[in-house]
This record gives C-alpha cells, sequence and structure tokens, in this order.
C-alpha cells in the first residue's frame, strides 16, 4: 500500500466519506428520523427537531420544507411568487426498511437515513445527484422581527459539477463552483434563486428574504435564508436544464409573447430633454432608412416624481405619440415608484397610508422622496391608473420600470429593512418588491386593453417576473471593457435562471462615453454587435457630447453599427419564432453552452459565448483592439456564418475577428429563415422568406407568425409552418401550415439555399437559391 503520512491519510479518509450519501452528516449534529407518514400528495417525516415534508407535485418536482416540532410553530402563509398550486395527482410508493425511509416516483428517488436525517436524491437510473445533509432553523431577530434563520446544507460529489443561475451578478462569474453569492437586490445584481446544477436538478429556494448560496467549500453548498418560518425549497430533477427551467416556470408563471415590434432596434439615451428632440431624432432615423422600432424617453419627462404630468418641454404629449406612431415608432417612458412631496398624487398616497417609507437618504434628492407600497393592491391599482389617465391612454406603449430593486443608492440595506409592507414585515419580503410593482402595471394593461402586448423594462426582477411581460437590464454600468466582458456572464446566468428577455444599456451608462475618442467607438461597435444578439437590442447611455445615435459614432462606426441592425432585421422571422418557443415550449433564447452540451466540461466553463436560438453560436469580442479571438465549437459540425466554412467542433480555434466582424457559427443540421430588410419590424410581409440550410445533420424549425400584436394569439389566433431537413436524403421538408390568423399570407416564396463555402453567407441576400417554392399552405417537398 502507499504510504501518504499523516496529512494524506486525513485526505483519503475525507474523500471517502464525501463519497457516500449523508455521509457529511457525520461531521452535524444528527437530527434522526422518529416516524413517518405517507399522505395522498406527500410524505411527511417527523424527526427528533422538527418535521420534514416532501410533496410531489410532479413525478420530477418535490416541495421540501422542514418546520419546527410543535403545533406553536409558525408557518408561513403568504405565498405570492408560486402561483402554480394545484397539480395533478402523481403516482408515488413509499418504502422502509431499518435504515432508510424511500419516496420513489417514475423519474426520480428520495432516501432519508433514519440514523442522520440527510435526504439523498436519486435519478430514475440510480444515480445520485446530492445529498440535503443537514437542515437548521435558528431564532433571529432581525430588524426588530423575530422569526428563524434557515440553512440547509448539500453534499457536493463530482468535482465537474457546475452551478449556474441565481439571476444577474456582477462579478464577471460564470460558474459558480467554488464561489458565494448573496441573493439580495441591488443596483446591477437581480436576485432569482433557482440554481442549476450540471449533475442533472435544479434547486428553487422559495424565500423571499435576503439569501446567500455559498459553496467556498467545494464539497459542500450552502443555501441559507436571512429571515424565514420554514425552511422551503422545491427540488426538480431535470436532467437538462430546459427541463428544469420549464418546471421552474409552471411554479413561478409562463412568459407572455412581446409585440413583434420590441425584437427590432431600441434608440434610447439619457436623455431626450424635449418633445421637439425626441420627434427630430426619430424623423432623421426614418430619413437615413436606419432600422429601427422603438424610442425611449428617460426619467424627467414630470414635473414632479410621482406625478405623471409632462413638464412643459413636452407641449403636446398625445401629437408629438401621434408623430411617433405616424412613423412607425413604438414609445417606452421610464415611470419610477418614488414619489416627491409638492403634488396632490403624493397627498393621496401619504394620506392613505401608501408608503413604504419617506426618507431623506434613499436616492439622491435633498428634498425627500417615498417609496409607494406595491405589495398592497390598492396602491398597485391607483399606481396604474395615474399611469394609465398620463400615458397609456394617449398611446403609451411600454413601461421602463426603473430603480424597482427598490432604489437603496445613499444606504447599504435594501430600504424595505426595517419597514413594515402590506405583505408584512419587509424583512421577509426584502427580494420581491419588483415582481409586484411590474405585476400591477401588467395586470392593468391587460385589464385595459387586449390589442397592445405588455412590455416592461426593468432595473430588477425576481422569481415569477417573467409572467408579467419583463425584460431585465443589467443596470447602470459603467462605459469600460472590463464593465462589458462582465454583462456576458451576467446575462447568460440570468437567463439560465428561467428568466428568457434580458438586455444592457449598449455601450455602458456612466462615465467614460467620449463619443470623440476612438477608443469609446471601438467599445460602442462591439458591445452593440454584443446587443445584437442580445434578446431584446437597446442602446442607452450618458454621452459626451449629449448623443447617442448611430450617426454619432463617425461614419467608419455607423456602417458597422447599420449593418448588425440590418442583420437584426433580416433575422426576425428566427427571432420571433424563438419567441414564441419560449412562450410555448419553456424555450430560452439566449442558451449558455451548458444548456446543449452539459456532460461538455469546456462547455461548462464557457461564459462567454452563447447560442442564440437552436442554431448561432455567438462569441462576443470584448478586449480593446482585439483582431481575433479563441472561440470553443462544442462537439458539432460548425459553419462559419460569415464565409460558409465548416469547421469541426470539440476544440478550440482561432477565430477572425476584425472590428467589423462578430465571430458567428451555425451548427450543422440547422434551418435558418431570414426575411426581407426592414425598416421597421412590419414595413412588410415576411417574404420571400430565405431559408438558409446548413447540412451535415437532420435538423428542424418552427416558423411562427401572428397578427404581430394583441393577445389574440392566446386564444389560437397564430400559425405555424414546420420545417424539417432529412440531411442522408438531402431533402427539406416544408410541412402542412398549422392554424390561421387574420392578416396571414395565403401564399408566400421560400428561397432554399444550401449553405456551403462563400454560398449562402453574410447579411445580404443569397445572389442564387437551390430552389424557389411557393407555398399555399400544404406540405411541399425539395430534394436537392
Amino acid at each position: 500500500m502507499k504510504r501518504f503520512g499523516s496529512l494524506g491519510i486525513w485526505l483519503a479518509l475525507c474523500v471517502e466519506m464525501l463519497a457516500a450519501p449523508g455521509a457529511m452528516a457525520q461531521w452535524t449534529t444528527p437530527n434522526p428520523a422518529v416516524e413517518f407518514e405517507k399522505r395522498a400528495d406527500r410524505l411527511e417525516v417527523r424527526q427528533k427537531d422538527g418535521v420534514l415534508r416532501l410533496e410531489v407535485n410532479a413525478d420530477d418536482v418535490l416541495h421540501v420544507t422542514y418546520r419546527p416540532v410543535g403545533p406553536a410553530a409558525p408557518q408561513r402563509t403568504w405565498d405570492e411568487v408560486v402561483v402554480k398550486k394545484d397539480w395533478p395527482a402523481v403516482a408515488f410508493e413509499v418504502t422502509s426498511d431499518e435504515k432508510t425511509i424511500t419516496l420513489k416516483t417514475a423519474k426520480m428517488k428520495a432516501v432519508i437515513e433514519r440514523m442522520s436525517g440527510a435526504l439523498a436524491y436519486f435519478d430514475a437510473e440510480g444515480k445520485l445527484l446530492t445529498t440535503d445533509s443537514y437542515r437548521s432553523l435558528t431564532p433571529v431577530e432581525v430588524a426588530g422581527e423575530k422569526a428563524l434563520h434557515a440553512e440547509v446544507y448539500f453534499d457536493i460529489y463530482g468535482s465537474h459539477e457546475g452551478f449556474y443561475g441565481l439571476g444577474q451578478h456582477q462579478a464577471g462569474v460564470w460558474n459558480y463552483r467554488g464561489e458565494t453569492v448573496d441573493l439580495s437586490q441591488e443596483n446591477t445584481n437581480i436576485a432569482v434563486p433557482l440554481l442549476i446544477s450540471t449533475n442533472g436538478y435544479g434547486i428553487f429556494w422559495n424565500n423571499a428574504a435576503r439569501s446567500r448560496v455559498n459553496n467556498r467549500f467545494i464539497h459542500k453548498l450552502y443555501l441559507s435564508a436571512e429571515v424565514a418560518d420554514q425552511m422551503d425549497y422545491y427540488f426538480i430533477a431535470g436532467p437538462e436544464p430546459d427541463q428544469i427551467i420549464g418546471r421552474y416556470r409552471q411554479l413561478t408563471g409562463e412568459v407572455p409573447l412581446f409585440g413583434r415590434w420590441a425584437y427590432g432596434f431600441w434608440q434610447c439615451k439619457n436623455k431626450y430633454q424635449s418633445q421637439a428632440e425626441l420627434e427630430g431624432v426619430a424623423a432623421r432615423y426614418r430619413a437615413e432608412h436606419i432600422p429601427v422600432d422603438n424610442i425611449v424617453q428617460d426619467w424627467f419627462w414630470w414635473v414632479t416624481m410621482g406625478e405623471m404630468k409632462w413638464n412643459p418641454h413636452y407641449p403636446d404629449p398625445q401629437g408629438m405619440i401621434d408623430t411617433l406612431h405616424n412613423e412607425h415608432f413604438h414609445l417606452m417612458v421610464s415611470i419610477w415608484p418614488y414619489f416627491r412631496p409638492g403634488s396632490t398624487v403624493y397627498d393621496d398616497f401619504d394620506k392613505k397610508g401608501w408608503f413604504v417609507a419617506k426618507t431623506q437618504t434613499a436616492g439622491f434628492h435633498p428634498l425627500g422622496q417615498a417609496l409607494y407600497d406595491a405589495t398592497n393592491p390598492e396602491a398597485r391599482k391607483q399606481y396604474w391608473a395615474n399611469a394609465k389617465a398620463a400615458l397609456f391612454d394617449i398611446g403609451v406603449d411600454a413601461w421602463w420600470l426603473d430603480t424597482d430593486e427598490p432604489e437603496t443608492e445613499g444606504r447599504e440595506d435594501n430600504i424595505l429593512i426595517g419597514n413594515n409592507l402590506h405583505a408584512g414585515p419587509g424583512v421577509r419580503y426584502a427580494n420581491v418588491f419588483p415582481v409586484f410593482h411590474a405585476g400591477g402595471v401588467s395586470d392593468g394593461q391587460r385589464a385595459a386593453s387586449d390589442k397592445k402586448r405588455v412590455f416592461i423594462l426593468s432595473r430588477s426582477a425576481y422569481a415569477g417576473s417573467q409572467r408579467y411581460g419583463v425584460t431585465a437590464w443589467s443596470g447602470d454600468v459603467l462605459c469600460d471593457w472590463i464593465t462589458f466582458a462582465r454583462q456576458i456572464p451576467a446575462g447568460l446566468n440570468y437567463a439560465i435562471s428561467g428568466m428568457p428577455y434580458w438586455t444592457t444599456d449598449i455601450g455602458g451608462f456612466i462615465s467614460g462615453g467620449d463619443l470623440n475618442d476612438p477608443k469609446f467607438r471601438e467599445l460602442f461597435v462591439r458591445w452593440f454587435q454584443f446587443g445584437a444578439f442580445s434578446p431584446i437590442f437597446r442602446v442607452h447611455g450618458t454621452r459626451t457630447p449629449d448623443e447617442n445615435e448611430l450617426w454619432s459614432y463617425g461614419p467608419d462606426a455607423q456602417k458597422i453599427l447599420v449593418d448588425y441592425d440590418t442583420l437584426r432585421y433580416r433575422l426576425m422571422p428566427y427571432i420571433y419564432s424563438q419567441a414564441w418557443q419560449v412562450t410555448s415550449n419553456h424555450g430560452t433564447l439566449m442558451r449558455p453552452l451548458v444548456m446543449d452540451w452539459r456532460n461538455d466540461v469546456q462547455a461548462q466553463n464557457t461564459g462567454d459565448e452563447y447560442m442564440f436560438g437552436p442554431a448561432i453560436l455567438v462569441s462576443p469580442v470584448y478586449t480593446e483592439g482585439a483582431t481575433s479571438r479563441t472561440v470553443y465549437l462544442p462537439k458539432a459540425t460548425w459553419y462559419d456564418f460569415w464565409t460558409g466554412q465548416k469547421q469541426e467542433g470539440g476544440t478550440r480555434i482561432q477565430a477572425d475577428a476584425p472590428l467589423s466582424k462578430l465571430p458567428l457559427f451555425v451548427r450543422a443540421g440547422s434551418i435558418i429563415p431570414m426575411g426581407p430588410a426592414m425598416e421597421w419590424t412590419t414595413e412588410k410581409p415576411a417574404d420571400p422568406i430565405e431559408l438558409r440550410v446548413y447540412p451535415g445533420a437532420d435538423g428542424d424549425f418552427t416558423l411562427y407568425e401572428d397578427e404581430n400584436d394583441g393577445y389574440a394569439y392566446e386564444k389560437g389566433a397564430h400559425a405555424t409552418i414546420p420545417l424539417h431537413w432529412d440531411d442522408a436524403a438531402k431533402t427539406l421538408t416544408i410541412g402542412a401550415r398549422e392554424g390561421s390568423f387574420p392578416g396571414m399570407l395565403a401564399e408566400r416564396t421560400f428561397r432554399v439555399v444550401l449553405v456551403s463555402a462563400s454560398h449562402g453567407v453574410g447579411i445580404g441576400e443569397s445572389a442564387s437559391a437551390e430552389a424557389t417554392v411557393s407555398y399555399k399552405g400544404e406540405k411541399i417537398a425539395s430534394s436537392f
């Protein structure tokens, strides 16, 4: 036997202990199982120090709670985050022996060790996923609130297991293995308590208080909540991230579809100062034929914050919006949850007790301001009524809910801590403000009209925000290369948290944005290229001089910017169809590589590339002066989007990346529908459509269409066309159209292009096609 010495023996023993389910429980105080009972939908286990409940929501979802022993033990009754409370009955069995109690469904197994109380999770094949080895509830007092500190410890076994999700955070970290993440809302940090593991499971931590995920000791995962009445989480057996995300959305709410216009280009800056300026910028975009659908009015368009009354620089808001609509623009307006003294609206909310806190220190206004209580349903209704009268009724199309963490600048603690909400003590609900705030606006608009889909841009979010038509953005970030680089893993972790819509301030927001500096122009171009392949495509920022339009960056940069803007619009049939997959099939548009190559260790640890939909691999360039970048191509056959050259995957390559080129690769077997160039998303019918087929593997795509706005799609007013490429037979089948909607093209043309070197490449329409197909809704096949 090899001699290790005392340190080696200790390490060897540790490895053996870590390899056994429940072994780490030996290092904690035993909490043995005393008795158990199987009920219709759950297993209840009474332990020495508490009651463990495993509620079977589905054959791959367990709702796990642990509460103190005794009838006087507090139990949480409020839960607005989880919306699915009723699940169909699931067959499961409970067995026991002298050492264990086992709950088994068709897809997973949970085994409770009687002696320690440890709870091990296995998949249907018997693979150990993880072990909830110890649970603790410790009495605490936080901000004057007596409650419990809840903590659960999980054993981690595999050295390559990766952790992802948890919302959006700005440390530049992609894989959270070995890291600690605080789940607390801040400007630029968004708490979403869904953790996804490459070992094939997810954990949704169902607690709205400030929480922490700690994996600093990489064999142990600690989940804790600052304040709780019980420990509460959902265990989801995937194994794939898409399956876990699907269950998360069932629990917390499905994702509605935005209007087609929302997937186009958004023009914004800090800030347009007048009606004349806003109208002038819109007119110039149309005069220069630059594709754009949306323009944004940022803060202080009002007289007094909270009043929603246009200031004198906007003498005719109705006329302004009519002008923008006539020029095929949509308008988004910034509204805040803060109110300042000096208006009847402030007085009304104050009189009714609808403010959480009135303070001199929150934010930056010396006269003080007050945060309204979005957890109060009456306050939410009045907030929406004010926005409706001032904005929605005159045609405003979208909502920018700024500072809705709520804003904490000027103090370290969230302003909710130490204050009471309608829902209860703020310390218990510190993370949920953005859900209620967005919910009030979304529900209000849905009740007012079914003709215009809700779009909300929010600086914060939480579990459930996705059901209200929310796109989060990464907050008030700096204008530099390091910050830009950090946006990529921040956005990817947000996406794998089950939150499909995200964007950044292209170019950054705070300081450093000098339009006359060639280095900043380079940064803006690279950030813009990334933005063109983000779910929502929007520029914003504070610039010197005060401009941020595409022509502001000089003719050389403008050409590149307009090229990527044009490409975004050519890809609109692809993007809108993938948006439908988000809504109808729990899809994710911005896909970190680990979602499609979960067991590939290189993919697990690549946080600066991603798939945009199922076909396009995007590799942002985030290094100043770079003319190439290293790209990891996962195992597949890939085509360079720009050249059509093929490359086998499972390797790293050095991709060419001059300033005009964002490295893009397309997976073999992909079908990408590309529409005609447009200046706005509904300028003309998407016809003809160029179907770029990338041979080398079988492939499928579903083309989706509807009326482009309104909620008739939810009642079946939409159509899909299935596309299938049979690589062996070299045959493309355009299937029979399913469904219909008013205004649908009865006949259309598809130009089929089989991509090869220098053919079917780049932004423009292909000069020639292998076939031109006249399609009338019936199945048709073309062989090549």
